[in-house]
């Protein structure tokens, strides 16, 4: 099975939970786009796991791949892979040696640039993400097979510097002296990375008749950089369509494109936000879901779930089935409320969020399912579908009738064995 997980809205729809769900000992799981500003969290029995390069499912995958569309800070890399091969100690990594390298040089231009927008800051993690894809497409870039060559890397900083003397004025990396000892802690790192290098478009081909490939988006389909709310974005194509650009492997051979969204909407940084939520409501959900970002640590902006956000990004991802996440979360308000529509008619929501900066929302109010108690969590998964309260029932019937797409995949809680798959869906998902 060949299978695409992608959260449909502003990112932290609860992937991470669904991709080590579905990941299991015969799985590939491959990352295709982004860096370090993505963070995945994953609660099992054994405790709280938080990814940033590494996917998901790296705790039970047979291999993982990081994929060409990244830009890998290697020297993150290099602390998550100490601590996430002793959790799985046969995992096989394999890094794509065309992924682009995020050094120090680019945080401090990252910072430096969101200074600079004043009032039009995108609210930028800050972790070099931006200015490392744009030394990429300025064909100046570092990649991870340039990091084995000393005289390559040194050669790079002083063209990336020279590219960039303006905004690094300031600071150390316009020295010689500096530059030669990035670039021998480059190359250090580069070299303990090494034997992970290769083709990995290659391995994936050979591996496309082996066991699982499970892709994993590593942001939001809203914040793609060319059909999310520009320039509220991030800067890697976050698309279903992302993931062939990002890892060499054709969209023609997946089998199923998994859109994952919460029950809800939470989302950080800057821009327009139709569903906004303020007061004790967004508090309680914030709180309850703990929507704090696992990269940044900032707390999230909380909203209701917005039918035509999540219709629009539907289409362009081609979704085949849903994971609706954090049902839990949710029940504890007196009652909730889903976008239907917005009282403007506007041919397509995120350019009117980009034009006009705003939309008002049309609400439908649907009964709340209560608190459950944690003693019942594990008998009520149990019973899978059938077991869930009637109005968490009624609420997963109306997003599928307003969206057209089947909710296949039902997760209560953070830890992975809350989590239901109805019937259709088993012999296809997992």
């Amino acid at each position: 099975m060949r299978n695409i997980v992608l959260g449909l809205m502003f990112g932290d729809e609860g992937k991470g939970k669904v991709i080590d769900f579905l990941t299991d000992e015969k799985t590939t799981v491959i990352r295709f786009n982004g860096g370090t500003n993505a963070g995945h969290t994953v609660v099992t029995s054994r405790g709280k796991f938080k990814f940033h390069l590494l996917p998901s499912g790296a705790l039970r995958a047979s291999d993982v791949v990081l994929g060409n569309g990244m830009v890998i800070d290697p020297f993150a890399l290099k602390e998550e892979l100490d601590i996430y091969k002793l959790e799985n100690a046969n995992l096989r990594i394999m890094i794509s040696k065309a992924a682009g390298v995020v050094t120090p040089i680019h945080v401090f231009i990252d910072k430096k640039q969101e200074q600079l927008r004043g009032d039009l800051k995108i609210g930028t993690t800050s972790k070099g993400i931006g200015p490392c894809y744009e030394d990429k497409f300025s064909r100046n870039g570092i990649r991870m097979g340039d990091l084995v060559d000393k005289q390559t890397i040194m050669a790079k900083l002083r063209l990336i510097t020279t590219m960039r003397q303006q905004l690094l004025e300031g600071s150390d990396y316009l020295s010689t002296q500096s530059l030669e000892k990035l670039a021998e802690d480059l190359y250090k790192v580069g070299k303990f990375i090494e034997p992970l290098m290769c083709n990995t478009e290659l391995f994936l081909e050979k591996k496309k008749s082996e066991g699982n490939l499970l892709f994993e988006g590593g942001h939001g389909a809203l914040l793609d950089i060319d059909f999310g709310v520009y320039p509220y974005v991030t800067s890697s194509n976050t698309m279903s369509g992302g993931s062939m650009t990002g890892s060499g492997f054709s969209l023609r051979k997946i089998n199923n494109i998994i859109g994952v969204t919460k029950s809800y909407i939470s989302k950080v940084g800057e821009g327009p936000f139709p569903t906004e939520i303020s007061g004790s409501a967004a508090d309680s959900i914030r709180e309850a879901g703990g929507e704090y970002g696992t990269t940044t640590g900032r707390p999230r902006r909380i909203g209701w779930l917005d039918i035509p956000l999540l219709k629009y990004s539907i289409m362009l991802n081609d979704v085949d089935v849903l994971a609706m996440t954090m049902l839990d979360v949710i029940g504890k308000q007196k009652s909730i409320l889903i976008c239907e529509s917005y009282r403007e008619n506007f041919d397509s929501p995120v350019q009117a969020m980009i034009d006009k900066k705003s939309a008002t929302p049309e609400y439908i109010e649907m009964a709340s399912w209560g608190e459950i108690p944690e003693s019942e969590v594990d008998e009520m998964i149990l019973k899978g579908y059938y077991g869930l309260p009637q109005e968490m029932k009624d609420f997963i019937t109306k997003v599928e009738s307003l969206t057209g797409k089947e909710i296949g995949i039902i997760s209560i809680g953070q830890r992975r064995e809350r989590t239901i798959i109805r019937e259709k869906w088993k012999s296809i998902l997992k």
